[in-house]
């Protein structure tokens, strides 16, 4: 149809061409709605598959939990039972252990509680004072061996320095606090002389009227004092080597060795069978679960799908209509009468014009809608 033609149709043209522009929007409005309606339907076929894909690990996870769990206070109970049996035989290991040490160590404690007695014997025999006879007298005065030669040296250096500063301190902070004295130096080294003076006097007063007067009983003593500290270390020794023997079968403790391996034996079997359950799981209840759960669910999911398919093919069909309605308006009526013109409200309104008016041509209806011409009463009425 020529150009000039078009414009010189009348109303019917511009009705038809609103009738087809109606239709193709309505095909775009069903367009949108069904992509909507299929994107929704999507979102849930993935919500869908999320959650059976959730439920089938959840229930795996849980299975399998379940399993270990069942196996593992299975395993704790035999493993309390092989504690409280082990902590039985320690028990009674100590104390066999504490009955040999005592067996094997009654004789040099029997020879030490009668170099006491002979010691106590002597000492008041010859009118020994009883404090000679103490570890401190024989530090202080007849040493020998390391120990006591250190702890020698540390109770000079108590006696001539801790004591003699402690009672500087005394008199300084204490009983002469705020005097002049207490604050002179020479008062430090007369309070000090004097302390060491005295402690000196002391020491050999002692060693004067004991050792001096006693010598023969106090050397003795001292003999008699290294058999014991002998005995000491041989008990000692006695002790160690009893702790290292680690040959356990004097002690009689065999019954509690039998239930040990016992309740041993128990836990491995149990260990070993929970490996085999934890393999099989693995190997076939996996698979059944998921077969469980995919096939309660699985019929939802595939109707979800059926139904998006036919939504899918609905809109396909929509598509291809708007897209054939969109360009049989472009080139029947859009591509003469312009875009802007081929539109529902425009095409109403120059209808509306032209019926109102009694215009004959789609020419003279557009140039009245655009501006470009007057309406017919104003053109009378000038």
């Amino acid at each position: 149809m020529e150009m000039d033609n078009i414009f010189n149709q009348n109303v019917d043209f511009l009705r038809q061409a609103k009738e087809e522009v109606v239709h193709c929007n309505q095909l775009e409005q069903k367009q949108k709605q069904l992509q909507e309606k299929e994107d929704k339907m999507h979102k849930a076929i993935v919500q869908e598959e999320k959650s059976i894909n959730d439920e089938i690990a959840s229930t795996i996870k849980k299975r399998k939990a379940e399993i270990e769990n069942t196996y593992d206070s299975q395993l704790d109970a035999s493993r309390k039972k092989m504690k409280k049996a082990q902590d039985k035989k320690n028990k009674e290991k100590s104390e066999r252990v504490g009955q040999r040490m005592d067996e094997e160590t009654a004789g040099v404690k029997e020879n030490t509680r009668q170099l006491k007695t002979e010691m106590k014997t002597l000492f008041k025999k010859n009118h020994v004072p009883g404090f000679c006879r103490s570890d401190l007298y024989y530090i202080l005065f007849m040493p020998k061996g390391v120990k006591e030669i250190l702890l020698l040296l540390v109770f000079i250096l108590i006696g001539l320095a801790g004591i003699p500063f402690g009672m500087y301190m005394l008199f300084s902070q204490v009983i002469l606090v705020g005097k002049p004295i207490a604050a002179a130096s020479y008062f430090m080294a007369i309070v000090i002389a004097l302390t060491i003076v005295i402690v000196l006097g002391i020491y050999f007063l002692i060693f004067n009227l004991t050792k001096v007067k006693h010598r023969d009983t106090i050397a003795e003593g001292r003999k008699i004092r290294n058999q014991m500290i002998a005995n000491d270390k041989n008990i000692r020794a006695i002790k160690n080597a009893i702790n290292k023997d680690k040959d356990e079968s004097q002690y009689e403790l065999g019954e509690y060795d039998d239930k040990i391996q016992q309740f041993q034996s128990e836990m491995d079997a149990i260990a070993e069978e929970k490996q085999e359950a934890l393999k099989e799981f693995e190997k076939t209840t996996k698979a059944t679960i998921t077969d469980e759960i995919n096939g309660r669910r699985i019929g939802k999911l595939e109707d979800m799908k059926r139904q998006q398919q036919a939504v899918e093919e609905e809109r396909n069909s929509i598509d291809e209509a708007a897209k054939e309605a969109a360009l049989g308006i472009t080139n029947k009526y859009a591509k003469y009468l312009g875009k802007n013109i081929c539109k529902e409200e425009v095409l109403n309104d120059i209808i509306n014009i032209m019926e109102t008016e009694q215009i004959d041509t789609i020419s003279e209806g557009i140039a009245i809608y655009k501006g470009e011409a007057p309406h017919r009463g104003q053109a009378t009425e000038n």
